[in-house]
């Protein structure tokens, strides 16, 4: 899994950007973290959602948050955050 999942100095610092918190209204949340490991591994292997690993399934949840996220416009801010002070150095 090395290079697949963020540090855990990587998950704090972007965490403020990820949405959710420790439980919604249907009992706990599901990790925003994880999620973002999900899409690092999508980016790097140029897989299909259905090709997500067993332990970012399942991908039709991942694929729906993917495209909530896009609409709420997180991943612009998670960008705009990595691009201004690059986490994934070091």
């Amino acid at each position: 899994m090395e290079g697949e999942v963020l540090r855990d100095d990587q998950g704090a610092r972007i965490e403020p950007f990820v949405p959710g918190g420790r439980k919604g209204r249907r009992g706990p949340r599901s990790n925003g973290r994880r999620f973002v490991d999900a899409l690092l591994w999508m980016a790097r292997s140029g897989g299909l959602w259905r090709d997500l690993r067993e332990r970012f399934r399942p991908y039709q949840t991942a694929k729906r948050r993917y495209y909530r996220w896009i609409e709420m416009g997180v991943l612009n801010r998670l960008f705009e955050a990595v691009a201004a002070e690059p986490i994934w150095n070091g």
